[in-house]
């Protein structure tokens, strides 16, 4: 009796396996020869999941922006959160988001940095940009509702965000930095967006 195979499962084995390839080699530089060798079979086989190389990279990185973007919505649209604490909240799950998944959140951070992107990074930094304007959105109306102090939305956004590429970058290359602490030290830069910052 043949061996029944879960399809949707073996397309997430082959794209988790292929994200140690496109990291170590880079993506320009990985094939589907290697993939296939890494996962135990033919490269014919890929075939059967996927098409070519770009949809399984592409099929890798949506799933970390799904998780992400999904409890982001969930931190932003939650009523009972002030702005600064979405705000804490949203920075928290993108850092434990990259620290669970650090190979797929570096090989978004090394598309972001492209000088030219196009194709794959072009669309990787369309995504890494809608996380950014949760930040933006938060700010606004924590700006309007005078909870925070007034400040241009893009630019501390764009700051925010790079605190989470910081940490990947810094964790990953180097180490040493526990995610609470580094969650700890931004929420000490939050307070200072406060109009009330809470007293020691």
């Amino acid at each position: 009796m043949p061996k029944i195979v879960d399809y949707e499962a073996r397309r997430r084995e082959i794209a988790a396996k292929a994200v140690s390839i496109f990291v170590h080699d880079g993506f320009h530089e990985a094939n589907l020869s290697k993939i296939a060798g890494l996962c135990g079979f033919g490269r014919t086989t890929i075939y059967k999941y996927f098409k070519d190389k770009d949809e399984i990279f592409l099929f890798a990185l949506e799933e970390i922006f799904e998780k992400m973007e999904s409890e982001t919505r969930a931190v932003v649209d939650d009523g009972s959160l002030g702005a600064a604490q979405k705000l804490s909240g949203i920075l928290e799950v993108l850092v434990r988001a990259a620290v669970n998944d650090k190979e797929r959140a570096l090989l978004v951070i090394d598309l972001c940095l492209d000088r030219e992107p196009e194709g794959l990074e072009s669309r990787t930094l369309e995504r890494a940009m809608a996380l950014t304007s949760a930040f933006e959105r938060v700010i606004e109306s924590g700006i309007a509702s005078g909870e925070l102090k007034s400040v241009k939305p893009g630019p501390m956004a764009f700051a925010l965000f790079s605190l989470v590429e910081a940490y990947i970058l810094q964790n990953s290359l180097f180490g040493g930095l526990a995610c609470d602490e580094a969650l700890e030290a931004a929420r000490a830069l939050l307070e200072g967006l406060k109009t009330n910052p809470t007293k020691a």
